[in-house]
């Protein structure tokens, strides 16, 4: 990207644009216009009045686009939209750097905030590519230390302890607006409370049962500054995925630490557990499959207070308050978290969120409807956003009378119980065979790299970036079990770097073709050989250590 940015102008045009949105049918007589101009490879067509679309099959002749790839959007919900923009996305990655659209003035822009949210929003983006890396090692350092890991992929078994009412607590606004409630009740419901609501939790003396953590950033650690590691968390259970940071683990007992395979590590055989873009999300998962009966969700908003505010004062995003007024406005800048648009809310007719939420809130409505039992009810008690498969309910019309204080003095010993079934603290001969195969797919990567880094280089920009795109494909195949953390690495890697490659050369009037095209692969070629010497690396060192 530096070398991008230093040797292109902001006023480069470009040689060609493969990829063009049309935003706004009409009566499209203005599209063959388009194509005659630029003769766009992929063509995405959103309208969202039904009827006009179906008028311009009469005045527009599609069928002359025959060269290029058409996709439809025609009067879609959200999540279609998103489903269909993300495929869009997906279909030649590499094109991806720049792309144009046409606005049809009669129609809306709200489109626009929904295609900024999928760009926004897009795994490679919003985790680094070194950081997938990360998660997948790590993991391998926790099974070399004897942690308990925890297999979520299918529900548990009935128990007496999974018909008590589990209260999932988080920090959304909904949390400091509902305080109060929760000192005077918390000790009816089983707790389980997300790491960032610990510090507000001892300072209102309240224990969780459950804790959990998913994000292995260290900014995720700064929630627990000033939380005193103490007694407090002596009895609590701690589930986190495989990327949790060693210094969230050493506020809990290892006896009391369970591990989940959550984004297809597969270390051991079957092992996964759902999850979603965030902890809040992928709590609803886990507490699902954990098989509680009666779910309360606090704190889970997924929106944007009235106030402007997106999570709880003690929140370390709390002084992120944004201006409600502003919010309609549509401004040119692409941002994780500060593109808003509206959805449907749980108590209010419509909410403000952002792409951040809002994919939480399509990972909940996929996910829940097929893990969710009939037999489990969700009660949504925030003001926030509406959650497929829960049940709106106001925190003041829970009938409290009817729920008796828990005797949590044996929580933990019982709920130890109940994960036994569930748990591995060695891997299996067949699980080390597996990872064996892990070790032989690496260095089959590692090959086709030195074979591409080893072979002339074409300084022919066309015929260079053939190779590149071939290199690309060879590794990114339909993976196995084995195949699956590595190549997702590689996935995310040449997402962000290629669509950047493909645009710098196809500038107008560009020289030095040749310089460019050595510079580029040297630096392309480092991170791509990088990334296999360090899961090399960590895995050679993980068999070593078992053998």
């Amino acid at each position: 990207m530096t070398y991008y940015l230093d040797h292109r102008k902001p006023t480069d045009e470009m040689q060609e644009i493969e990829k063009f949105i049309i935003i706004g049918v009409g009566l499209g007589m203005h599209i063959m216009d388009i194509d005659s101009k630029i003769s766009a490879e992929e063509y995405f067509i959103i309208e969202d009045d039904l009827e006009l679309f179906k008028l311009s099959l009469f005045t527009t002749p599609y069928f002359k686009l025959e060269k290029a790839t058409l996709t439809f959007s025609v009067s879609d919900d959200k999540m279609a939209f998103n489903d269909k923009f993300k495929t869009f996305l997906e279909n030649s990655f590499f094109r991806n750097k720049y792309l144009k659209y046409q606005l049809f003035p009669a129609h809306s822009t709200e489109k626009i905030k929904f295609i900024k949210n999928a760009l926004a929003s897009q795994s490679f983006a919003s985790f680094p590519y070194k950081t997938n890396l990360e998660k997948y090692i790590r993991g391998l350092n926790y099974l070399n230390s004897g942690y308990k890991f925890l297999n979520l992929s299918k529900h548990f078994n009935d128990s007496e302890l999974t018909e008590k009412p589990l209260l999932i607590i988080a920090s959304g606004p909904s949390l400091d607006a509902n305080l109060e409630w929760l000192k005077e009740h918390h000790n009816k419901f089983i707790i389980l409370a997300l790491s960032a609501t610990l510090k507000i939790l001892q300072k209102n003396n309240i224990v969780p049962n459950i804790v959990t953590h998913l994000d292995g950033f260290k900014p995720s650690i700064k929630h627990l500054k000033g939380f005193e590691k103490s007694d407090f968390l002596r009895n609590s259970i701690a589930i986190v995925g495989s990327f949790t940071p060693p210094e969230v683990l050493d506020y809990f007992q290892q006896e009391n630490i369970y591990i989940t395979e959550e984004h297809a590590t597969y270390y051991n055989k079957e092992f996964y557990a759902d999850a979603g873009p965030c902890v809040g999300s992928t709590s609803i998962m886990w507490a699902t499959q954990m098989n509680f009966k009666d779910i309360y969700l606090l704190g889970i908003d997924f929106a944007l207070s009235e106030q402007g505010l997106s999570h709880s004062q003690t929140h370390q995003l709390t002084k992120t308050e944004y201006d409600i007024k502003k919010m309609d406005t549509l401004t040119s800048s692409i941002s994780f978290r500060g593109d808003f648009f509206k959805v449907k809310g749980n108590f209010r007719e419509e909410v403000e969120t952002t792409p951040l939420f809002y994919g939480s809130i399509l990972a909940i409505n996929n996910i829940l409807p097929t893990i969710k039992q009939k037999t489990q009810t969700i009660y949504n008690l925030n003001n926030g956003a509406y959650l497929k498969e829960t049940v709106t309910l106001k925190i003041e019309d829970i009938n409290t009378a009817t729920l008796q204080n828990l005797e949590k003095s044996s929580f933990e010993k019982s709920f130890k119980k109940i994960l036994e079934p569930y748990i591995n603290e060695m891997l299996s001969p067949e699980d080390i065979l597996s990872m064996k195969k892990r070790l032989n797919f690496t260095l089959t990567i590692k090959k086709s790299i030195l074979e591409y880094k080893n072979a002339p280089l074409s300084y022919q920009k066309e015929r260079y970036l053939y190779n590149l795109l071939s290199l690309s494909l060879e590794i990114l195949q339909d993976p196995t079990r084995e195949q699956a953390n590595l190549v997702t690495v590689y996935d995310y890697y040449l997402n962000y770097t290629m669509p950047i490659i493909f645009d710098f050369f196809n500038t107008k009037n560009s020289s030095d073709t040749k310089k460019d095209i050595k510079k580029i692969d040297k630096i392309f070629l480092a991170g791509m050989i990088e990334i296999e010497k360090l899961y090399e690396d960590a895995l050679v060192n993980f068999l070593t250590t078992k053998a």
